[in-house]
């Protein structure tokens, strides 16, 4: 019986510092592991990033805000309602073509406050953005819009639909 026990023995020895199994763990399998949920954590917060708008900082931009939108299909035209805290209608651009709507709101601020013995300024910078690819061909000359208490509202009508041609057989000769 000792002598099946001793034949049993295995003849893999564990990986030790130093050989190149653990070379191959330290260096490849980990890093690959680690590049793998890098690349996964980036593209989670690329998509997550229109419902966390207060998520975006980088080292050289401003945060930027995305404006929460309601897009609305009413048949014959679309109701887009956008809030836009803070702003008032003077500071938000909107602009609309065949291809989508693009709303930017900026808000700038500065206080200044000057005594005798000191000097105390204050600046705030707001801004927001957003653009919106419809679903269906639009009619960027038709839009109306309106803004009331941080909230835009715009009516933009669909192209009216074309007839379809029919297909024409082609006489060959």
């Amino acid at each position: 019986m000792v002598e099946d026990k001793q034949r049993r023995k295995p003849t893999v020895s564990p990986a030790t510092p130093g050989t190149s199994i653990a070379r191959v763990r330290e260096q490849g399998l980990e890093r690959s592991i680690d590049d793998i949920f890098t690349e996964f954590r980036r593209s989670f917060d690329d998509l997550m990033r229109p419902f966390f708008p207060l998520y975006e900082t980088t080292e050289y931009r401003l945060p930027t805000r995305y404006a929460q939108v309601d897009l609305i299909d009413n048949g014959d035209s679309f109701t887009v309602n956008a809030e836009l805290p803070g702003f008032t209608k003077d500071q938000v651009d909107v602009q609309i073509n065949k291809d989508g709507l693009a709303i930017k709101a900026e808000c700038k601020e500065e206080k200044q406050e000057e005594r005798k013995n000191y000097l105390h300024r204050e600046r705030a910078y707001s801004s927001l953005q957003r653009f919106i690819a419809f679903p269906e061909e639009v009619d960027p000359s038709k839009v109306e819009g309106s803004m009331k208490d941080g909230v835009l509202e715009l009516k933009v009508p669909k192209k009216e639909p074309k007839p379809e041609e029919k297909p024409r057989k082609v006489e060959l000769k």
